[in-house]
């Protein structure tokens, strides 16, 4: 995986070029993160949000990524959720240096290792509000601060909606304004994978992966960056202009 990165990474930095910057701050891509914290996530999956959202914001590979896109940087926001609570652990940041993206990943983790280790998890609720995660997600993109072609929520959670209509109501909603809504099911369940493939992830190149390690965050982080930004595709699978 590291090594196809490698390779695509060099290959379309060398033949990318930087586009003049006006007075609209455009990105490469928005991307918001929803984590879940909802009462069926155990310690342990918790941790490995944790990790895994710091080490995938500061990956080399994904900064090389990032360098090589059109405008050079990403909007970048992150917030958790459990039953109709969704605090925002990191407000609309753009990442465009290595610097950049050790603040935000401090920022990210200390906060989520607070709520995790406070009281705070338990007043948020207990059940798995997924399709208002969604939707909140939703409104995070058509409300940022940045310009882009490209708007991608990733959602990160290890339990199916038992709050409202389900999930699919609210990913075609979401989906239907113009945004790529990727996956990642916690834990080791693969019903709850099905889940999200079926119910959850939507638009162009969207897809799911199975987490049972921070690594696989730092994974879907990069071939988010890879498919959206680097490979620079537009809505319909044509170069982006």
């Amino acid at each position: 995986m590291r090594g196809l990165l490698a390779i695509l990474l060099l290959g379309c930095a060398l033949g990318s070029g930087r586009a003049p910057l006006a007075d609209t701050v455009w990105t490469d891509a928005n991307i918001v993160t929803g984590l879940d914290i909802s009462g069926s996530v155990e310690p342990r999956e918790a941790q490995i949000q944790i990790d895994g959202i710091a080490m995938a914001i500061r990956a080399p590979e994904i900064m090389a990524a990032i360098r090589s896109g059109r405008y050079g940087r990403v909007g970048f926001a992150v917030f958790v959720w459990a039953e109709g609570n969704y605090p925002v652990l990191a407000s609309w940041r753009l990442i465009g240096s290595s610097e950049d993206a050790l603040a935000v990943s401090a920022e990210v983790a200390d906060r989520l290792r607070a709520i995790v280790n406070s009281d705070a998890a338990a007043r948020l609720g207990a059940l798995t509000d997924l399709s208002r995660a969604i939707d909140y997600g939703g409104a995070m993109l058509r409300t940022a601060p940045f310009s882009t072609a490209h708007s991608i929520l990733n959602i990160v959670g290890n339990g199916i909606d038992n709050v409202g209509d389900g999930a699919r109501p609210a990913r075609d909603r979401v989906v239907a304004q113009g945004v790529t809504i990727n996956g990642v099911a916690l834990g080791y369940d693969r019903s709850i994978y099905e889940y999200f493939h079926q119910s959850v992830i939507g638009g162009p190149t969207s897809f799911v992966l199975a987490a049972n390690d921070p690594e696989k965050l730092v994974e879907v982080m990069a071939r988010k960056f890879v498919t959206e930004i680097v490979l620079n595709v537009d809505r319909a699978g044509q170069p982006a202009r």
